[in-house]
């Protein structure tokens, strides 16, 4: 009896002290994926990560024998794609309830280092009822929020859907089955290029020196079934910081500005479900979409140039049915419209142009997929057939295309398994 005494009394005062204790104010849910794929192709591309991010075929030429010296089949097997992430959920601020994303993966500096720890998403969010601020890095707004392709590959559908993670500062604010959004975003991973000299040290070097945020407007409806939204971009970059003319070294003040805008569809009924999504714009390769700017005029005396952009289009659609297996198909295409001001000709017949495979008319794919989801298992083989049609020839300096194209064709198999958790 004194024991069972004694026991209570000390289950009373833990109960007593336990009443004091504060719940935490901050929770973590851990999350993430284990990835491994194996990949063949048939031709050497434009990618990263060890081709693992395939965007399109690398035309180089041909050899002494005249044959395609890229038309070189290749195969790899890795899992540096694996990610993890924490999701953080906080007490109130504001009026808001506050959370927080950090989610890294093993992709690097996705060309020269694909085998590092790298950041993806780090953000801080404030949602109020019917409105939410956020600041810090993830999804570009073009990217589309929940609305982009179901495929097996890294890439995502890009270069035919934008594929970008910029550091941002967005405003939404929803109004029944619409919502309007704002965001104000930099560089880092993903930049714009700028014309290389001893003065560039950093990758988003010329968006810095642009000094203006890019600026991206979003709209989007959403009811049971449908989801469509709208999208437009404004982006100045400054690509020099000194021009050389035949009077010497002078400071470069020219700017370049890019505009473009994006549209998106979904329907979804049982286990079927379909979106369209479609992009135009000028140098629009901070998001992974083909293309930059020229030269269009040289000062001989100081050097200063002024620009003047590509403008493409891309457009896909993607198809899923079923659930535990589940049937895929993309088809993308993408052209390259030209420059909207002439190029520079300084009698070398030899355009200088920057940016994304700006030298790429036209792009096309399709890509067939099946897939079969077991609990925390994802197994899918994908067949990804990708072409490129490269312009050769002279280049008409009034357009930036070319007289001819040379098409090339990549086969890709992809075979990928991943443990979720």
């Amino acid at each position: 009896m004194k024991n069972l005494l004694s026991a209570l009394l000390l289950l009373c005062s833990i109960a007593a002290f336990s009443q004091d204790i504060k719940p935490k104010e901050t929770t973590l849910e851990f999350y993430g994926f284990v990835r491994n794929e194996f990949y063949l192709d048939t031709y050497k591309s434009v990618d990263a990560a060890h081709d693992q991010f395939y965007l399109i075929p690398l035309y180089v030429g041909k050899d002494a024998n005249g044959e395609d010296i890229n038309e070189q089949t290749s195969a790899n097997l890795s899992a540096i794609t694996t990610r993890m992430g924490v999701r953080i959920a906080g007490p109130e601020i504001f009026g808001a309830k506050t959370s927080g994303n950090i989610e890294f993966d093993f992709g690097g500096i996705l060309k020269s280092e694909p085998t590092l720890f790298r950041i993806r998403h780090a953000y801080s969010a404030f949602t109020w009822k019917k409105s939410k601020l956020l600041v810090g890095q993830t999804w570009h707004p073009f990217w589309g929020g929940t609305i982009f392709p179901t495929v097996a590959a890294l890439n995502t559908g890009a270069p035919f859907q934008c594929f970008s993670r910029t550091p941002q500062l967005r405003y939404d604010i929803y109004s029944g089955k619409f919502s309007f959004g704002g965001a104000l975003l930099y560089e880092l991973q993903y930049a714009s290029k700028a014309i290389e000299s001893y003065n560039y040290t950093t990758s988003n070097q010329a968006k810095r020196n642009g000094v203006l945020p890019e600026i991206d407007l979003i709209m989007e409806y959403k009811n049971k079934n449908f989801t469509a939204g709208f999208g437009a971009l404004y982006n100045q970059l400054k690509p020099r910081m000194t021009n050389t003319g035949t009077g010497g070294v002078f400071k470069s003040d020219e700017f370049i500005a890019g505009k473009g805008v994006m549209a998106y569809a979904k329907y979804v009924k049982n286990k079927f479900s379909i979106i369209s999504k479609g992009y135009y714009g000028q140098n629009l390769t901070q998001i992974t979409l083909l293309g930059g700017y020229g030269v269009a005029s040289v000062d001989a005396r100081t050097g200063a140039e002024t620009y003047t952009n590509y403008i493409n289009y891309t457009a896909l659609v993607n198809a899923l049915y079923g659930k535990k297996w589940q049937a895929g198909l993309l088809v993308g295409i993408g052209d390259n419209l030209g420059t909207d001001k002439p190029l520079f000709n300084d009698g070398s017949n030899k355009a200088k142009t920057y940016g994304l495979m700006q030298n790429v008319k036209g792009i096309f794919r399709v890509s067939p997929s099946i897939s079969l989801n077991l609990s925390k298992i994802r197994l899918v083989a994908e067949y990804e057939l990708t072409t490129a049609d490269y312009g050769i020839g002279a280049i008409n300096f009034e357009n930036g295309l070319y007289a001819d194209t040379h098409k090339t064709t990549n086969n890709r198999l992809n075979l990928m398994m991943m443990y979720l958790f």
